[in-house]
């Protein structure tokens, strides 16, 4: 099967676990999926089936939002309350400092991965490296923190929402919230609401999934692939194209474009001076 799921991940399960079912599931292996979750975090996982695998490169899943839970006065190796307690601090409790930390904390900013994360160094995870007690240092990145808002306060409890760019750690995010602060945060929970187009609101269980496999799965793949121009064909050029032929168009330029034709999608595109160019053909 060809297709996308918004997989609602539960905590507790890696992503790789839940890759694993639904490779069950589908009786394929040619799954993958965007955005990973860490096995605490809960919320919107896509996952690409088949042919649609190929695309996860072109889908807009760029912006992520989630909702997370900190406990005040405590510092973890891993920055969440799975780890081992390295210190322990004040609890902060006043909501206004906290709403200005936070107003400090939208924008550009640089921000440093967490130690225990999936970042590659060397051809290995972070992680791995932490956990084997080897040093772990990696570079401060550039990354974008669209909205930043605290929800609810109650000590030792602090419930913020964010909206952020790909790459961006939300338990790092906490960590310097909680250095800005004198307070040190330890993230407790997260949940991702929305990943591009997908929301929680939409997501299905695995429980779901298992039920129903081929009514859950999205096989139009214009939602995927709307951040693309659009270039509709019609039977002719549907054919010429899928043959890899190149065909003159009065679009504008764009280096990525979504091909249609009458029966559906037929590939990715660059559109120069007037001429596709295909460039991944899905026959």
């Amino acid at each position: 099967m060809d297709g996308v799921l918004n997989v609602l991940k539960p905590a507790g399960m890696t992503s790789f676990d839940v890759i694993a079912c639904l490779r069950r599931i589908y009786g394929q292996k040619k799954i993958g999926h965007g955005g990973t979750l860490d096995p605490l975090a809960a919320g919107v996982l896509p996952v690409f089936l088949g042919r649609a695998a190929r695309l996860i490169e072109y889908a807009p899943i760029h912006r992520k939002t989630y909702e997370a839970e900190f406990l005040m006065g405590l510092g973890t190796d891993t920055e969440d309350v799975s780890g081992h307690i390295l210190h322990r601090g004040p609890v902060l409790a006043d909501r206004a400092r906290w709403d200005d930390i936070a107003k400090q904390f939208t924008g550009h900013i640089r921000q440093v991965p967490s130690a225990f994360s999936a970042k590659q160094i060397g051809g290995r995870r972070a992680y791995d490296l932490a956990r084997a007690g080897q040093e772990v240092k990696l570079e401060p990145k550039d990354v974008t923190i669209f909205d930043l808002t605290i929800r609810e306060m109650k000590p030792p409890y602090l419930r913020l929402s964010v909206t952020c760019s790909s790459g961006t750690y939300v338990r790092a995010l906490g960590r310097d919230m909680g250095q800005a602060a004198g307070c040190p945060l330890t993230m407790s929970f997260l949940v991702r609401t929305a990943m591009g187009p997908f929301s929680i609101g939409e997501a299905k269980t695995l429980e779901e999934i298992e039920a129903d496999p081929a009514g859950v799965l999205m096989k139009d793949l214009r939602v995927l692939l709307s951040a693309l121009t659009s270039v509709e064909l019609e039977s002719g050029g549907a054919a010429d194209f899928l043959q890899g032929k190149r065909l003159r168009t009065a679009l504008a330029d764009a280096e990525e474009a979504a091909v249609y034709g009458p029966q559906g999608f037929l590939g990715i595109a660059a559109i120069r001076r007037g001429v596709i160019h295909p460039k991944k053909v899905f026959s």
